[in-house]
């Protein structure tokens, strides 16, 4: 079902003209409605839009999103992780340390105050609580601590048609050679994978249609498609 079926034609023509600050998706979905109803307005912005979105999607510039970066030449593919997310992983399991040890503390301040009978007011409490609970806070930052083992040194290349991953498997860096025809992408309820064989390459959120058409595109290329 379209998202826009239950507006008026008054309220899509307001919302084309702020086109430019909607999702890919709603983009698409606003064209659709929009042609179907033969609404009389002038479309170039939003058909611009798109265009660019798709061309920018075809050129693999979302692939940054993920995380990589891809550099095309004659011979082939190279795909890498970019400096910019082997920062913010790094710099998250910092964070995420230091997020864990303030909750460690917060939980050994806790306990001694139930021991000790310390009386408190409920905003104290409320308090030494919140502080206890940045252990789990700080465990979700450890998250980057998996994507720096899983792609610290990751490449995925395609020349003349011979597919190379390097890729971290339980922590050491593997090597493995393909034929491209072993490149294929696969859903599996929300999440998209993109896959040499039997070995996941990325992953992307399949609701994401900026994403499952990046991640398709990608694997085009890498079939030499």
């Amino acid at each position: 079902m379209n998202m826009y079926n239950k507006r008026t034609n008054s309220e899509l023509i307001e919302i084309l003209y702020q086109q430019s600050l909607l999702t890919f998706e709603s983009q698409l979905s606003l064209r659709e409605e929009i042609q179907k109803r033969d609404i009389q307005v002038d479309l170039s912005p939003l058909e611009t839009s798109i265009s660019n979105k798709l061309t920018q999607i075809k050129n693999l510039e979302y692939l940054k999103d993920f995380g990589f970066i891809a550099e095309k030449s004659a011979d082939g593919i190279t795909v890498t992780r970019t400096k910019k997310a082997i920062f913010n992983d790094i710099t998250a399991i910092m964070l995420g340390v230091v997020v864990f040890l303030i909750g460690v503390y917060g939980c050994i301040n806790l306990v001694f105050t139930f021991i000790n009978g310390d009386e408190l007011d409920v905003f104290t409490l409320a308090y030494k609580f919140a502080i206890a609970g940045c252990i789990f806070i700080g465990i979700g930052f450890f998250s980057g601590l998996k994507r720096v083992f899983d792609y610290t040194g990751f490449e995925i290349t395609n020349f003349n048609g011979l597919i190379t991953l390097k890729k971290r498997f339980d922590v050491k860096l593997e090597e493995i050679k393909a034929n491209a025809s072993e490149i294929f992408v696969e859903t599996d309820e929300d999440t998209l994978f993109l896959k040499l064989g039997d070995q996941t390459i990325l992953t992307s959120n399949a609701e994401n249609l900026v994403q499952t058409l990046t991640l398709k595109e990608l694997a085009k290329y890498l079939k030499g498609a």
